[in-house]
């Protein structure tokens, strides 16, 4: 896949879970948009970590931040109905789309399903820019995307107790940075 295609299709692919939940396609959340508000709160939060004496790559972070989603490029974006049962198949087709790309950054697309501290920042910054959408939405009077929102809060915590079982230290920190943002 050229990279120019890739750009493209993110741009143009609004996230399905928002318009299940009842946002107008045309202010729906690109999935480019999302990556983009995601790579942005990754780097902020491993910059912080970083300032704090945890051994964090920040740009890593936010590279990962920045590519988990290119999958879906060919992929599409799928409902967290479906993903939540297929959830094993899902993974397999992304890499699968993520090898085919022939894309340097694919790497970093793959690291987000790891775990390592980068990718857990990743999971976080991306779970917060979807918090901070819905919350945008739910001011706009859509209050279907409430159920995006208690998921994601859900999502968040999970992601905090695998950054804690990982490093205790480096799970307290980036509860502590996440409190502060």
């Amino acid at each position: 896949m050229k990279l120019w295609h890739l750009l493209e299709g993110l741009a143009n692919l609004v996230r399905t879970g928002w318009m299940q939940r009842g946002v107008p396609p045309a202010i729906g959340e690109t999935v480019s948009l999302h990556s983009f508000y995601a790579a942005t709160i990754a780097l902020e939060i491993g910059e912080r970590l970083k300032k704090n004496g945890i051994k964090v790559d920040p740009l890593k972070a936010s590279a990962i931040a920045l590519t988990h989603d290119i999958g879906e490029a060919l992929v599409g974006d799928m409902p967290k109905w479906s993903t939540d049962r297929i959830k094993e198949v899902k993974e397999r087709l992304e890499v699968e789309a993520l090898n085919s790309m022939d894309l340097e950054i694919a790497k970093y697309a793959k690291e987000y399903l790891e775990t390592s501290k980068e990718s857990l920042i990743a999971k976080v910054a991306e779970t917060l820019a979807t918090l901070w959408q819905a919350e945008k939405y739910i001011k706009m009077g859509i209050e279907r995307v409430k159920e995006i929102k208690e998921s994601m809060e859900k999502g968040l915590e999970k992601a905090l107790k695998r950054a804690e079982e990982l490093d205790p230290e480096f799970g307290k920190a980036l509860r502590e940075v996440i409190e502060d943002l």
